[in-house]
């Protein structure tokens, strides 16, 4: 996957690195929405989702200079992501 257009949202309220979320422009054709949790600790995060029953769709994965983000499915087949930012946005 190469470089993709992505913008970060921040209520103006909000705290410095303080994100709310994302927008990127579509590049195959995805359809519907994907919400995302962010956590504190992505593998932390991810550790107990699974235990709790959820399936990873795609691991763990960095987005350079943004943070980290995995997709899983709940037990009941939703797809959800998880997010951690490093700190560096």
């Amino acid at each position: 996957m190469g470089p993709m257009d992505y913008w970060l949202i921040s209520h103006k309220d909000a705290g410095e690195n303080e994100t709310m979320g994302g927008l990127y422009k579509k590049t195959m054709g995805e359809t519907g929405f994907l919400n995302h949790f962010s956590v504190v600790n992505i593998d932390q995060s991810l550790a107990k989702a699974t235990n709790l029953g959820a399936k990873v769709a795609k691991g763990k994965e960095e987005i350079p200079n943004i943070g980290w983000f995995a997709i899983l499915q709940d037990p009941d087949g939703n797809a959800f992501a998880l997010f951690q930012a490093s700190g560096r946005m």
